[in-house]
């Protein structure tokens, strides 16, 4: 081999063979103007450390300078040198002669701020490749498996930029010598406010005053019981897109259906509730749903329905909201009202694949041979609706039966056996949850097949298979109806027979006569858009549970019925207070609302518009005009929401970083404590809420801001004589308690006494102020409104 096609040892990359990003003539021009003039020192020092120097020499002078200067001494190359001599480090300095280099290098003293900025960038630059590298090195320790978790690697790979940009370095650490005059600045400003305010406000006078605002770096507490608990018992079966589950075993992340008809995600979910006062609720179409006393239901009462009903035949008529109530209130009420809930939409599910067309599926259901593809003596027309729906029908023996056929010849019995249907009469599951079209043909092909027409104008269908007759009354209910199941025992030696009865003014027959006959007799009064609450009753104590979909209305579906329920502010006026009313940027990171309840409440809270107005869509003029003459004001704020769903400790830092660097964030609302979550294995979830509140301090101190965390007490105030809460209260970790430096405990009488004299109002106790008094504020309590106000700025 010649020696020109030897191979030779590659060349390392250019880029590796860089030096850090420096600029020695910058550092030895402030070094110089420093040793000329003493007001050079007071220029660089309010730009550089000594860690941005990157000569170690350098970073040498630069201390030994401070230190003279700091003393009242000169500080010039004898003096100096002197220092350096007498610490050892004369010779790591590079001689007293190079102090004197470092005075001719520099063009003039005047500039040294300019010479010190370049340095100061140059260390940025540096700083930014070490965390690069440290970025790089972290990735593919993690990547070989040696290393951190992925979500640890990113939250350590934010927080090394985070460094970067804020300028940070491993020294944190000051001597209390250091602290004691800017401490002592602090308290002559704040004597010469007069002793007024230096932190955030609450937008609360009195807790203003006794907290003196929210401080940076505080991590303060808003601890309640809930105020509405809408909890429902763990075997409420609650509807699916795909099928049914119950309270017990949905989770966030999960999909419910929503009174609207379409799924709606689970963003929330609360821990299993014990020893609740339970009620259960009786439904005039027999259903019955246990809930805890403060459950809610958006209910309408006989006034409303009368009004709707004139409303329709164009009588110019106010029809009353619909009004949202606890059970605890329905039951004190309901021997004096009606109660009434709106029915669920048609369910809106998207079109499914099924192996029988569905008209097909409910004839043979209702008029079909239980062991084959065989379908009895039937009407012609519905002879002709099958034909038009891809079936033959082949007349059997003695012509008192056809047998169904696909038109390519293929036997329809391997569909019905692999439905499941065969000497098993129900309705699959699939096509219980087809579409609204879909379903709607299976419903006339059973109604063609097996129903009738009352008197009355109701549609009846009877059968004597259980199964197939609860498949049948889920069929009505994902249609928006409502009906009623009746039993008929037959005596020895024939069968039960199950009817479903329900009304509707919809076309639900395709056959002529029974489409004629219902036309005929329904009485088009809507009232089958109604279902009554006839019972409430209180039952033991169960279990219950709650949980919060993201749909508009707050509404997801619950009970075989589909009944539409409810799911589950002071953090809010905090946010209000700091954003609206003073300008100041604020966040909240909600876990159990979303950002269309938060923007909602927000609007209720500055316009003076009630909450449930706006829920219901019957806001008045006068609600519009109010809401107009805010909306400005309240678009301009510089709040943040972000409802993201079972948010981590790492994203929130995250976010508030990104917020803190664009934004000058000043104030970070967590709603709620409980509600988080941690991705790491822990022991207990006691263990877990310490590492939650342990890392949201942190986070207050790293931003320099005020974080509030609202927090749930446990059952330890219902259980005493005196429901005011206490410091033990705090649910789930003491850990809350020793990390936070303010608890404030929300106390409403009017909870516990209906009668209470104090309706309205509510106590903002103080439980811990680690650097001031504790104590209690009195505030007004609008829900209407969904507000706190202070009595003292008047409604």
């Amino acid at each position: 081999m010649a020696v020109s096609d030897e191979i030779r040892p590659l060349k390392a990359a250019p880029e590796f063979e860089r030096q850090p990003p420096q600029d020695l003539a910058a550092e030895q021009s402030v070094l110089g103007g420093m040793l000329l003039s003493k007001d050079a020192i007071a220029d660089v020092v309010e730009v550089l450390r000594s860690t941005d120097f990157y000569r170690p020499a350098h970073q040498l002078v630069y201390d030994v300078v401070l230190d003279l200067y700091g003393r009242g001494e000169p500080a010039d190359p004898v003096t100096v040198a002197a220092d350096l001599v007498k610490r050892g480090e004369i010779t790591r300095a590079g001689g007293a002669p190079y102090l004197h280099t470092l005075i001719s290098s520099v063009p003039t003293a005047a500039n040294a701020g300019y010479y010190a900025r370049i340095v100061a960038e140059q260390a940025i630059l540096r700083r930014l490749v070490e965390a690069g590298t440290r970025i790089v090195q972290l990735g593919y320790g993690s990547a070989s498996g040696t290393g951190l978790d992925v979500d640890e690697v990113v939250d350590r790979a934010q927080q090394a930029v985070y460094d970067v940009t804020e300028r940070r370095t491993s020294e944190d650490y000051v001597i209390l010598e250091q602290l004691l005059q800017g401490t002592l600045d602090e308290i002559e400003s704040i004597g010469n406010r007069g002793g007024g305010m230096i932190g955030v406000p609450t937008g609360f006078v009195d807790l203003d005053a006794l907290l003196n605002g929210l401080h940076p770096g505080q991590l303060i507490v808003v601890a309640a019981r809930p105020g509405v608990g809408k909890a429902l018992a763990l075997d409420t079966p609650l509807p699916t897109p795909t099928g049914w589950t119950t309270m017990g075993k949905v989770a966030v992340g999960d999909h419910l259906i929503g009174a609207d008809g379409r799924p709606t995600r689970v963003v929330a979910a609360t821990e299993v509730m014990d020893e609740r006062p339970c009620f259960a609720l009786t439904f005039s179409d027999g259903e019955v749903i246990v809930a805890d006393a403060q459950h809610q239901w958006l209910t309408t009462s006989r006034r409303h329905r009368r009004s709707h009903r004139l409303s329709t035949v164009g009588a110019p008529v106010a029809t009353p909201p619909p009004a949202v109530l606890t059970t605890r209130q329905i039951a004190a009420t309901l021997g004096r009202a009606t109660h009434g809930i709106t029915l669920t939409r048609p369910l809106e599910l998207p079109e499914a694949v099924l192996p029988l067309q569905p008209y097909v599926l409910g004839a043979w259901l209702g008029a079909g041979h239980s062991c084959g593809a065989r379908i009895g003596t039937v009407d012609p027309e519905i002879v002709m609706h099958l034909e038009s729906q891809g079936v033959d029908l082949v007349p059997g023996v003695g012509r008192s039966s056809y047998g169904l056929v696909l038109p390519d010849g293929q036997p329809v019995l391997p569909a019905l056996r692999d439905l499941d249907v065969l000497a098993n009469k129900h309705v699959p599951a699939a096509y219980l949850r087809a579409s609204q079209d879909q379903r709607r043909l299976l419903l006339a092909g059973l109604l063609d097949t097996l129903g009738t027409v009352t008197h009355g104008g109701s549609v009846q269908f009877a059968a004597t298979s259980r199964s197939l007759a609860e498949g049948v009354r889920e069929l009505v209910h994902s249609l928006g109806y409502r009906s009623r199941l009746s039993l008929r025992r037959s005596g020895r030696g024939s069968s039960n027979r199950y009817t479903i009865t329900f009304s509707t003014d919809d076309e639900v027959f395709r056959l002529e006569g029974k489409r004629l006959a219902h036309k005929q007799r329904t009485t088009g009064s809507g009232r089958a858009r109604q279902r009554s609450i006839v019972d409430v009753r209180p039952v033991p104590s169960t279990a219950v549970r709650c949980v919060e979909v993201d749909s508009a209305d707050h509404l997801y579906l619950a009970g075989r019925s589909m009944i539409p329920t409810h799911n589950s502010t002071l953090g809010l006026d905090f946010a209000r207070s700091c954003s609206i009313k003073h300008g100041m940027a604020s966040c909240i990171f909600s876990l159990e609302m979303s950002k269309s309840e938060i923007t909602m409440r927000l609007l209720s809270a500055e316009a003076k518009v009630p909450l449930h107005h706006m829920r219901s869509g019957t806001m008045s003029d006068d609600d519009w005009a109010r809401m107009a003459r805010r909306m400005g004001e309240v678009a301009g704020a510089p709040l943040f929401i972000d409802d993201s769903p079972n948010m981590t400790m790492m994203e929130i830092r995250a976010k508030a970083r990104r917020l803190k660097q664009r934004h000058e964030l000043r104030l970070i609302i967590v709603d709620y404590l409980q509600l988080m979550s941690s991705p790491k294995r822990v022991e207990s979830r006691q263990q877990e809420v310490s590492e939650l509140s342990r890392g949201l301090k942190l986070l207050a101190k790293e931003l320099e801001v005020p974080v509030v965390a609202m927090s749930q007490l446990n059952r330890g105030p219902e259980q005493r004589t005196d429901k005011r809460p206490q410091l033990s209260d705090l649910r789930e970790s003491g850990a809350i308690e020793q990390d936070s430096d303010v608890v404030v405990m929300l106390y409403r009488e009017d909870m516990f006494e209906k009668e209470s004299p104090r309706a309205g109002e509510a106590d903002l106790i103080v439980a811990k102020h680690r650097n001031g008094p504790t104590g209690s504020v009195t505030v007004a309590f609008q829900g209407h409104y969904s507000r706190f106000m202070d009595f003292t700025t008047g409604p």
